[in-house]
């Protein structure tokens, strides 16, 4: 999985993904919509105790979630950011740790974000025993992490586990699963939506050049933007607001040994994946990818993660470029294959010592590390540090040297789940490190490697799977710029530009 196919391949290939995401045996937890309209019918018996009517729930808010019993909310025990910390109840408060945000994932199936910690409500080693504990976690593409709400007749909700089958309720002071009881109402759980966004809106942007997947933005010494994106396309803006599309593309000749690669079609160049560019010795480097071709060449199936990671060279940002050759490459599914990643999704970075890197990868073995020889811009040895691996997906990976509090951080952005849709469940994470190379921990103190990741942005409102990101910095501020896909357009990607602030811990946030 790449971070955007071609649209003949791409819409397969996220339903396979989908429907295998979903069947995923659990290992995690422990270890708009508006309103709540009805869904399928009751699956009540006759007999048996109410299990209500499948609804959908509001993802465009905050919300709090109090318990029909206790009188209580759904709370993180201590208002604790560690990884596995308890879900449990609290008196109504004004703290964080109170508010909720329930992200739609496949239909009628929710993650439960924690607006404090953002990470995500599940059970304790996913387990699906009657009593076991609800936990916090990262956002590791688990079942146990996965929750659908069935409105009963009182207006109260049962929240369901979609891994183990049980419903949620209050246990005394603790927050359990349990089978669906005949008396008393201690799974049964309100709703409250506040008025206040999940998320803050992007920026407003306008012009022909703002429908892009996977946009990288570089601002020249003159002050002008220019957004890179998947499919060769490029844009340029004077104020960060409007873009125009520059109809040659960042390319327009092919390199002559893509052929060898098996890159080009029948019509020229097949196509260009996330470039990134960077600025540095007085030229543009552009770092960019390309799927690698079955016979016959034209084919518009590309062989699993094979592709090939090149660098091009100009004086100017929109080029003419300059051929630099090959950076890495993966053979995907061939005979004899020795590669494990997959050679896509490539963002350099220079370190606080001047040493040059880049990040790449996206499904299979996860996300790495190369060196760079910083005067050609090329491979440098053949060192290769892995940083970040989840099982459930992730891609597209951009790292961000910053100073916080007088610390050195290498902050690691990253888009999860599948992408390319109207209702994708993408969404962004974010996790450190003090070191180039790792190791990169989230908030919660788990390792990328292990499926951690901190939850930096996800759907609400009209902004449906945002992901494809890359951070950059414009008149002293730190911006974060990405794809979603528009419900306002029928799912037509669009730009996205948020400023993300830091908070004490030196943690950053979208504003």
């Amino acid at each position: 999985m790449c971070r955007a196919r071609p649209a003949s391949i791409t819409m397969t290939a996220a339903f396979c993904l989908l429907i295998a995401m979903t069947g995923l045996s659990a290992c995690g937890g422990g270890g708009g919509g508006s309103g709540s309209s009805g869904g399928s019918s009751s699956s009540s018996s006759s007999t048996g105790p109410e299990t209500g009517t499948l609804a959908v729930v509001d993802f465009d808010h905050q919300l709090k979630i109090q318990n029909a019993s206790s009188g209580q909310f759904l709370t993180i025990s201590g208002a604790s950011q560690t990884a596995g910390a308890a879900i449990s109840q609290a008196v109504d408060g004004t703290g964080t740790e109170l508010l909720w945000h329930a992200i739609p994932f496949v239909t009628n199936q929710y993650n439960l974000e924690n607006l404090l910690t953002h990470q995500v409500a599940g059970i304790t080693n996913a387990s699906k025993d009657a009593g076991a504990t609800t936990v916090q976690w990262a956002d590791n593409g688990t079942n146990d992490h996965l929750w659908s709400f069935y409105k009963l007749k009182n207006g109260n909700y049962l929240i369901r586990n979609v891994n183990s089958g049980l419903y949620l309720q209050a246990e005394g002071a603790a927050v359990t699963q349990g089978v669906r009881v005949s008396s008393g109402n201690a799974q049964e759980w309100t709703l409250s939506l506040t008025n206040i966004a999940a998320y803050p809106m992007p920026a407003t942007v306008s012009g022909t050049g703002v429908d892009v997947h996977d946009p990288d933005i570089l601002i020249d010494p003159t002050g002008k933007t220019w957004l890179y994106g998947t499919h060769n396309t490029l844009a340029s803006s004077m104020d960060l607001s409007a873009f125009s599309k520059i109809t040659a593309g960042i390319f327009n000749t092919d390199f002559s040994w893509w052929a060898s690669k098996n890159t080009t079609g029948s019509g020229g160049r097949t196509d260009l994946w996330a470039p990134t560019t960077m600025y540095a010795n007085g030229q543009y480097y552009q770092y960019y990818s390309i799927p690698i071709y079955q016979t016959p060449s034209n084919s518009t199936t590309n062989n699993g993660a094979q592709a090939v990671i090149a660098l091009a060279i100009s004086t100017n940002p929109d080029g003419p470029w300059t051929d630099a050759g090959q950076i890495i490459d993966s053979c995907g599914k061939t005979a004899g294959c020795t590669t494990t990643f997959n050679a896509i999704d490539p963002a350099p970075f220079i370190d606080a010592s001047g040493k040059w890197w880049m990040v790449f990868g996206s499904w299979e073995d996860g996300t790495h590390v190369v060196p760079l020889d910083p005067i050609t811009g090329l491979r440098q040895g053949t060192d290769l540090f892995s940083i970040a691996r989840r099982d459930a997906g992730e891609e597209g990976p951009f790292i961000f040297p910053w100073i916080v509090n007088g610390t050195q951080y290498y902050y690691y952005f990253a888009s999860i789940n599948v992408c390319c849709k109207a209702d994708s469940p993408y969404r962004i994470i974010v996790g450190r490190s003090t070191s180039p190379t790792g190791p990169y921990l989230d908030r919660g103190g788990l390792d990328l490697k292990d499926g951690g990741g901190t939850i930096l942005l996800s759907a609400h409102s009209n902004i449906r799977g945002p992901g494809g990101q890359s951070v950059f910095v414009s008149g002293g501020e730190v911006k974060m710029v990405y794809h979603y896909y528009d419900s306002n357009t029928n799912g037509a990607p669009k730009l996205g530009i948020n400023t993300l602030g830091f908070d004490t811990d030196g943690w950053p946030f979208v504003q």
